[in-house]
């Protein structure tokens, strides 16, 4: 299948679709299960949670499984460091739905990248599939200060496998973590990088914590190159980095690191699923303190992916 349409829509929305299926995840912060009790899905015929096979006991994870478990959800345990149960699922799905269209909401709230990234390329994979839509859903957290003893763990390679000799252009997402990006930075001769990062965001102080905390590798980057966005406006992010990208690859090689928020983790996803040879470095947060809480704020962020097996020109 090739990826056809993807643009964000209003949560409204998702109240008319007849879902085919709903992909939740139950885990320790109190928003994994907000999208779930938001919406109706007593009429969703496949509803299915993946739900941590680490920290069990921690925070909301109990309350999470319970509410899934009167939503009547099948349980399906997923370590987070590995996807490999989710083709099998999405089989299953799949097998289960005798239509043309398909649609699958899926809550990445609280969903590890490699996730939401191993459904994209599931799709991506198909041949036999006529026209499914996913419908990303990702509710935003109320604002915590960030937790200072973090560090990376890199699941792909730092540097990406040579297509070519062009110099290396970096495109960083920028988190609100101390230090991450700084990291990430001292380990690659970029010939350029730019700084994507969410202003407006749903709170100022994540904001300001941003721009704190990656300080010391914003003041080595030109102002021009520093590109805020708003969370809000998915489509629009979408625009400037696809743009941006077509236009570095035709003298670099592109390297996208999306060290946060989740949406523009999924914008970078997308974006590579159409321009295989940009490339993702997927890097995630080694906590070496107690398991702090994300609760909802109220918005869902909703962004559709449609997939066709019709041939489209980009």
């Amino acid at each position: 299948m090739e990826l056809e349409n993807a643009c964000q829509t209003s949560s409204d929305q998702l109240k008319g679709v007849n879902f085919d299926a709903f992909i939740a995840v139950s885990g320790y912060e109190s928003r994994s299960s907000f999208l779930a009790t938001q919406i109706n899905t007593s009429a969703i015929p496949k509803k299915i949670v993946l739900a941590f096979a680490e920290k069990k006991e921690l925070l909301y994870r109990e309350l999470n499984d319970k509410k899934y478990k009167e939503l009547g959800f099948t349980f399906v345990e997923a370590p987070s460091h590995n996807p490999q149960q989710l083709p099998e699922i999405m089989d299953d799905i799949i097998e289960d739905i005798s239509k043309d269209d398909v649609n699958i909401l899926i809550d990445y709230s609280s969903m590890p990248k490699i996730w939401y990234s191993e459904i994209l390329n599931y799709f991506n994979s198909q041949e036999d599939l006529s026209n499914v839509n996913l419908w990303f859903s990702y509710s935003p957290s109320s604002f915590i200060k960030s937790i200072s003893s973090i560090s990376n763990k890199y699941h792909d390679p730092i540097k990406p496998t040579a297509l070519s000799n062009k110099p290396i252009a970096l495109i960083l997402g920028l988190g609100y973590e101390k230090g991450r990006t700084e990291d990430i930075s001292k380990q690659l001769n970029a010939q350029v990088t730019y700084a994507f990062y969410a202003n407006p965001s749903v709170d100022n102080r994540y904001v300001n914590e941003v721009l704190s905390n990656n300080e010391s590798v914003l003041k080595k980057i030109s102002n021009e190159k520093i590109i805020p966005y708003t969370i809000f406006d998915l489509n629009s992010v979408s625009e400037t980095l696809t743009q941006l990208c077509i236009n570095l690859r035709m003298d670099h090689q592109v390297l996208l690191v999306p060290v946060g928020p989740k949406p523009f983790t999924l914008m970078c996803f997308i974006l590579a699923s159409r321009y295989p040879d940009i490339k993702i470095c997927r890097v995630s947060t080694i906590i070496n303190s107690a398991a702090t809480d994300h609760a909802a704020h109220g918005e869902l962020l909703v962004y559709k992916v449609e997939f066709t097996t019709e041939e489209t020109d980009y």
